[in-house]
């Protein structure tokens, strides 16, 4: 999700693999299924737009194209599902560890206008603990040995 051409990815992949060679990229699910993504997309609406779009949190949310690209490279890959999840005591500990890199050149204003926009969207309630539901999806490839 954080690769900027995934079409070079895929060649370099099947390239470093020998004959029977295995390799597991994991990738976020959509921000319906996945909060980190959620959050990292609601505080990401008030910076500016990546320096490259089509990349980041939730970018491979559907890895079809992705897919055909490993297939193209002479890799076949399957996708597994998993649903991995963990807890923030509170609103404060979640926003001090996932917003950092998202927030870190908004000016002042802009990061509290972020910080209560990802509030209301994921701490409707107040500021207590949360569990974040993950989704992540595993690219299982292998080159035919």
């Amino acid at each position: 999700m954080y690769v900027i051409d995934r079409a070079v990815a895929a060649r370099e992949m099947r390239r470093v693999l020998r004959p029977g060679g295995r390799f597991v990229a994991a990738v976020w699910a959509a921000a319906e299924r996945c909060d980190i993504v959620l959050f990292q997309q609601t505080a990401g609406r008030f910076a500016p737009p990546p320096p490259v779009p089509g990349v980041g949190p939730g970018a491979l949310a559907d890895p079809t194209g992705f897919l055909a690209q490993l297939a193209d490279a002479g890799i076949d890959v399957r996708v597994e599902t998993g649903e991995l999840g963990f807890d923030f005591h509170d609103f404060e500990l979640a926003w001090e560890v996932l917003a950092g890199v998202t927030t870190a050149q908004l000016p002042a204003e802009r990061r509290q206008e972020a910080k209560e926009a990802v509030q209301a969207v994921m701490w409707p309630h107040g500021r207590g603990s949360r569990h974040f539901r993950n989704v992540t999806q595993f690219l299982v490839g292998h080159v035919a040995g």
